[in-house]
């Protein structure tokens, strides 16, 4: 719930009501970005890859695509999110496209990623416009105006920095829970960390050969895999606690 206020709504409409202390406007207008929870199956996916983008990674984001969900436009069929990370030990920067889905099979979820970037590569000049239009929605520090600038046209920029595109996928899957005999915590542990590494393991042949087939060989990619045992009844049941 913490992070919803962040990925749903722009930085300068968030310092505002935090100023104004005014806590509970703010938490009902992030969580009307959401559509109804019942018929809803992507934006929680969208949620996790901006968490792990975020608190993992300390890749901020650059651009609440929630937030513009108003305003006229095809942003809709774009990348779920848009972030940027400077490399460790590294004057380089990422600019990182997000793509998140949610699949009863990892490599549906895979498949539907892959597809997605192959297809949206063609549209990043337009997402980089998009954000270049929303930086003083954004950001409220000169510098971080001029960072964000920088990174998007690296070219045209005063200071010049060593940017290249890479792409942030979060994929839910399912998987079968535990039946056999009477097991221990830890026990039950292991073998939830061996069924799910296996799992993705027999599967890499495949993503990479998904990479292949959609022209992306040589880019980079930080991916986060979440297993669900049930994943429809979960996801509609997290969308619902944090929509309503």
């Amino acid at each position: 719930m913490e992070v919803v206020n962040d990925f749903a709504l722009t930085r300068l409409k968030v310092n505002k009501y935090v100023n104004n202390q005014e806590f509970a406007r703010l938490s009902k207008e992030a969580r009307q970005t959401f559509r109804a929870y019942s018929s809803n199956t992507g934006e929680l996916g969208e949620l996790f890859l901006y968490t792990f983008l975020e608190g993992q990674m300390r890749a901020p984001q650059i651009l609440s695509k929630m937030s513009l969900k108003t305003t006229p436009g095809d942003y809709t069929k774009k990348s779920d999110g848009i972030h940027y990370y400077k490399l460790p030990e590294s004057d380089k920067y990422h600019l990182i496209f997000g793509e998140a889905k949610m699949y009863t099979r990892l490599i549906e979820g895979f498949k539907k990623a892959f597809e997605s970037i192959a297809e949206h590569q063609s549209g990043k000049e337009f997402e980089k416009s998009l954000i270049s239009s929303q930086i003083e929605n954004e950001f409220i520090e000169p510098e971080d105006k001029n960072l964000i600038y920088s990174l998007l046209y690296p070219t045209e920029s005063v200071v010049k920095l060593k940017v290249s595109d890479a792409f942030g996928i979060f994929i839910g899957f399912e998987i079968k829970n535990y039946d056999g005999p009477g097991i221990s915590e830890d026990g039950y542990e292991k073998w939830l960390k061996n069924t799910i590494m296996e799992y993705i393991q027999s599967k890499i042949g495949t993503i990479e050969k998904q990479i292949t087939d959609n022209n992306l060989i040589g880019n980079n990619f930080y991916v986060y895999l979440m297993p669900f045992f049930d994943l429809k009844q979960t996801r509609t049941n997290l969308t619902k606690g944090i929509t309503e």
